[in-house]
């Protein structure tokens, strides 16, 4: 089968610029992110204890740079985004083949994403896949000229290789100052720390 070059997004293309504007707090569009990850950790977690035996944890860091607009980096070492899932991962309103577990209504990462951004990216590597894949949203040029299909950017990589990066940029809710930034990101942490019995390592930095 050959690789695909592209996403579709559709239908649902216009819901991408009304995301921005739900009734979100930055905590939980941080889980959104962290609940990605953990689905992630926990579908494949055999093959990730495996692959790096079984004192593997999974590390999720979560970077905020308020430069330029502002900037969120969140980087986990899950299983990436396999073959499989890959376009039903982007498009809205898709939901996901498995609803119990934490990604239940399938629009999680987009919905955070768009909340707090207006262009955002997502780079991964799927374990046992031998490519990494990466496409970015520009979400007013998207609405503008009605796009439906996104490019996605390939390279090879090593099938062991496994994490998935979203760079969130141009931020419309920026958190503001040193202070804000470490609440919501810790109060995002503490929700799944206590709502899930799972071994996980959560990496935090605040860029001056």
């Amino acid at each position: 089968m050959s690789e695909a070059k592209s996403i579709n997004i559709r239908p649902g293309v216009s819901i991408l610029s009304v995301l921005r504007h739900l009734n979100y707090r930055p905590w939980f569009a941080v889980a959104e992110f962290v609940d990605n990850s953990l689905q992630s950790f926990l579908d494949y977690r055999e093959d990730l204890h495996r692959e790096e035996g079984d004192s593997f944890t999974l590390k999720v860091s979560i970077e905020f740079d308020p430069a330029d607009n502002g900037r969120i980096l969140i980087r986990d070492n899950a299983a990436g985004i396999h073959t499989p899932d890959y376009q039903r991962a982007f498009r809205p309103a898709e939901l996901p083949p498995d609803r119990t577990g934490l990604c239940e209504f399938g629009m999680g990462m987009k919905s955070a994403a768009c909340w707090f951004a207006s262009s955002w990216s997502v780079r991964t590597s799927a374990l046992g896949e031998p490519i990494e894949r990466t496409v970015s949203f520009d979400i007013n040029t998207i609405v503008h000229d009605k796009i439906e299909d996104l490019n996605i950017t390939t390279k090879p990589t090593p099938p062991n290789a496994h994490f998935t990066e979203v760079v969130l940029s141009d931020l419309h809710k920026p958190p503001q100052g040193r202070t804000i930034g470490y609440t919501w990101i810790t109060g995002a942490i503490l929700v799944h720390l206590l709502c899930l019995d799972q071994k996980i390592l959560l990496i935090l930095y605040m860029i001056n």
